[in-house]
């Protein structure tokens, strides 16, 4: 059973029909069955970013660290409060979810054989590979600010 693993990372986002992919790597670990994926952004302009997106029970929780802070929090048919920090603004937000969820293990039969299912005390336990969706309004002063569709991919990284 791994719990801790090297990963590729796919970041797919819709912004008002705008469509953008980013490529990371990271790391993926679980403790029990709670899943992180922990990465950095490098941007030459404003410098590194470390993301951290836990994810448990249904709730998404992304924490970013550096010359960006944010907190955003997720949970299906909910409003959660949220806030954003930089060095030239600074706000609460309020992210209303429509879509969120989560796939985890290989569910494809390869060479004639499907993957096993991890299980642990009766439950089954999060595994890559791994993708998380979530659909979502945000709010700044309850103003809609945007409408975004985002796709987290996470796969092991042989090359590490």
């Amino acid at each position: 059973m791994t719990d801790k693993a090297n990963v590729r990372l796919t970041l797919t986002s819709e912004i008002e029909g705008e469509m953008q992919e980013h490529q990371f790597t990271g790391e993926w670990f679980r403790k029990g069955r709670t899943v992180y994926v922990r990465y950095t952004e490098t941007d030459e302009s404003s410098g590194e970013v470390r993301t951290v997106i836990r994810w448990r029970d249904g709730q998404l929780n992304i924490a970013r660290r550096g010359v960006v802070e944010s907190e955003q929090n997720f949970v299906a048919g909910a409003r959660q409060a949220g806030e954003y920090k930089s060095p030239f603004a600074r706000f609460k937000m309020v992210t209303d979810t429509s879509l969120l969820w989560m796939q985890c293990g290989d569910l494809v039969q390869r060479g004639g054989q499907q993957q096993p299912v991890e299980v642990e005390d009766g439950e089954l336990v999060p595994m890559l590979p791994m993708l998380l969706e979530w659909h979502y309004n945000m709010y700044v002063d309850e103003e809609l600010t945007g409408q975004f569709k985002i796709k987290l991919k996470a796969e092991p990284d042989t090359d590490c």
